[in-house]
């Protein structure tokens, strides 16, 4: 691995360093760590069950305990495989049994998401030194949030909370795990739509703002309701007032319903799976479900053998 990088990247040939980095401050041997430890930090460890080199090492942990005479000890991973199987088959259900939604369908709750990553508006780039730009990085780039956009609107996720799994992309970077810009990404969890009327005025508080705003401006409220010119709002004008001021009231209300609202997801309603993914979700799905038979298979071998 480090030769072949060595010859991608020769600047970071030849420093003699222990900690190899470049001028930046960039420590390699620090990005490959993070590297090593998304899966689990960030993916949880029911996806590090899911993985093939999970597998192969849970195969040699059983046979290792046969060999040395450890046979009780296989009730131990045996019934760790059956807390994975069940998991990892409820991941494989929520995947297939969860309609896709359209942002511009309005749809409101536990949702599946499908579209391009991007990064927020006004944000040109995000990552490292020498790395193809990001929207999320193990270790550097994890919490900051960034933008799915499926064609018919954009969500902006907030991945602190999120279960993460990602494939390598398609660059030069082959074993770099992260989330690029245009990549597709999938995603399960509980979907807002904030507006600016999310938090509800009653019909008082309107027109007590709004008379307020004209009482700082007494000439032009004369000129308005003054009717008989004599220089003071009488009790009928500031009933006239009130009426004008409830009909702007009700207008600003409309006017602010219409206005696109903000769609977020953050987070997942308590036992439910926040997932963010650049795996597509039927790939995911017949992993998840090939996991969960090998964990099965490997919970009832174990109990033969025990």
């Amino acid at each position: 691995m480090w030769t072949w990088l060595r010859i991608l990247l020769p600047e970071l040939d030849g420093t003699g360093s222990p900690a190899l980095g470049d001028g930046g401050g960039l420590n390699w041997y620090q990005v490959m760590d993070h590297q090593r430890m998304a899966v689990l930090r960030k993916g949880g460890l029911m996806n590090l069950a899911a993985t093939l080199s999970f597998a192969v090492l849970w195969v040699l942990l059983a046979i290792w305990l046969m060999v040395t005479g450890k046979q009780a000890w296989l009730l131990l991973p045996a019934s760790l495989s059956l807390l994975f199987a069940l998991g990892l088959f409820r991941r494989y259900r929520l995947i297939v049994d969860t309609p896709t939604s359209r942002l511009s369908s309005g749809a409101q709750g536990y949702v599946e998401l499908k579209g391009v990553a991007a990064l927020p508006v006004g944000e040109a780039s995000r990552g490292l030194p020498h790395l193809p730009p990001t929207v999320w990085l193990p270790g550097y780039i994890e919490d900051a949030p960034f933008i799915l956009d499926d064609g018919h609107g954009q969500c902006l996720l907030y991945p602190r909370h999120a279960e993460i799994v990602t494939r390598p992309g398609k660059t030069h970077f082959s074993w770099l795990s992260a989330i690029y810009p245009g990549q597709t990404l999938y995603v399960l969890g509980e979907l807002q739509t904030l507006r600016q009327t999310d938090r509800q005025l009653s019909q008082r508080e309107r027109i007590s703002s709004i008379l307020a705003e004209w009482k700082r401006n007494p000439a032009q409220l004369l000129r308005s309701f003054d009717a008989n010119g004599n220089g003071c709002i009488e009790p009928d004008e500031w009933e006239k007032a009130r009426e004008v001021a409830a009909q702007w009231a009700a207008e600003d209300e409309h006017e602010q319903q219409r206005m696109p609202g903000t769609h977020v997801m953050d987070d997942a309603s308590a036992g439910q799976l926040f997932l963010i993914t650049n795996i597509l979700p039927e790939d995911l799905a017949y992993q998840y479900r090939l996991a969960a038979w090998f964990h099965v298979v490997y919970w009832l071998g174990l109990l033969a053998l025990a």
